[in-house]
């Protein structure tokens, strides 16, 4: 009996412990943790970009992470991709042909699908024009239509980044890139529309920098060559042979001349006696490099000669030489016209070979000397004095 009441005795103590430990818990206010509240991010999709000619369509969205989430073209292949850590996914997709498409977008937990739409279709544009304007060192680049409004065309020269554009409504492009240097270059040109590059076509460009001689005029009298026309501006100019020999200039003591604005002008000395041809190149350098050149010419007269075959005192025959076909006038000392028996002027015309023989009366000039004058259909070809007594 009293091992029994010992026993009993000590299993009570422990329910009087448990019991006040209720009561302190409750008094000093402790409560359970609040439960988190965990949010399960809703699958969405939506079409990133469209790679029209190659039928890609990529789809992106959002999902729970670590998630499978798989694309079924309505006309392709599945394709499966993996939510990301940030709740992101992306999936390149392919379809066989142009027209409207279906995606139906799906994960492995189950969310409601989502279902999206897209239209592939061919592109390709008709005509792309380049206008080298080697003078501005620009490029202008245009299109009378034809590409998809707001497509943006982007530009790079050499691979160098040259600007972009965006078409208009009308699917027309004018676009000008500048600072294009002379010489040949690559012109790349890259459509993009609908978040993805379309086509990427290469062109050369070759910045032409031949200038433009627009006149030539010679001076038979003055013995000089007038040049002149327009070219590149801030550039340097000479003027040379055949050969490459240069041309000497009337004035400065340098072969070169500045085209600073655009337009230039030369006084070219006269070339050596029996040049009957004188071959003109108009060369442009840039920093010292020839750049561009342009070639003409000049048909240099023949000399006007003349000499004294026979005198007397009633009939005077000079003789001489001048450019075939000129008209000839002869004058006295005192600058009067010599004239025939009929009071008429003596202005015959110079035969083809060049070689002209005349009569005077020497009783209707005055001073002893006679001047023959040659006139071409641009003006005077020359003259010579001789003195006859």
């Amino acid at each position: 009996m009293t091992m029994f009441h010992i026993s009993a005795g000590r299993s009570h103590r422990p329910l009087v412990i448990a019991a006040v430990l209720v009561v302190l818990l409750t008094v000093i206010g402790f409560a359970a943790p609040a439960r988190a509240v965990v949010t399960v991010p809703i699958l969405t999709a939506r079409v990133a970009s469209i790679v029209h000619n190659a039928g890609t369509v990529t789809l992106a969205g959002t999902g729970d992470p670590g998630d499978r989430v798989t694309v079924q073209p309505s006309d392709g292949a599945a394709v499966d991709a993996r939510v990301r850590t940030d709740g992101s996914w992306r999936a390149v997709t392919h379809v066989d042909d142009f027209g409207d498409h279906t995606f139906t977008v799906s994960d492995s937990i189950g969310s409601p699908q989502r279902t999206v739409r897209a239209t592939t279709k061919p592109v390709t544009w008709l005509a792309l024009l380049i206008t080298r304007e080697g003078w501005n060192r620009s490029l202008k680049v245009s299109s009378p239509g034809g590409f998809e409004p707001g497509a943006r065309l982007e530009f790079s020269v050499d691979g160098a980044p040259s600007g972009s554009t965006v078409v208009d409504r009308d699917g027309k492009v004018a676009h000008r890139i500048t600072g294009v240097g002379f010489g040949k270059h690559t012109l790349t040109t890259v459509l993009r529309f609908d978040g993805a590059e379309q086509l990427r076509v290469n062109a050369t460009a070759d910045q032409n920098a031949d200038p433009r001689i627009d006149d030539v005029v010679v001076d038979a009298v003055g013995h000089t060559v007038h040049v002149s026309g327009r070219g590149p501006a801030a550039t340097q100019m000479r003027f040379v042979d055949e050969s490459g020999a240069p041309w000497s200039l009337v004035d400065g003591d340098t072969d070169w001349i500045e085209n600073t604005d655009g337009t230039w002008e030369a006084d070219l000395a006269y070339p050596a006696d029996g040049t009957r041809f004188m071959g003109i190149i108009a060369e442009v350098h840039e920093e010292g490099k020839l750049v561009g050149s342009a070639t003409s010419g000049a048909m240099i007269p023949f000399p006007t000669t003349a000499a004294v075959d026979r005198y007397a005192p009633r009939k005077l025959v000079l003789s001489g030489s001048a450019e075939p076909n000129a008209r000839l006038s002869f004058t006295d000392a005192d600058g009067a016209p010599a004239t025939d028996a009929d009071g008429n002027a003596v202005e015959p015309r110079v035969p083809g070979l060049g070689k002209w023989t005349v009569k005077l009366d020497p009783r209707r000039l005055a001073g002893g000397t006679v001047t023959v004058h040659a006139m071409g259909d641009d003006g005077p070809l020359g003259d010579a004095t001789v003195t006859y007594r």
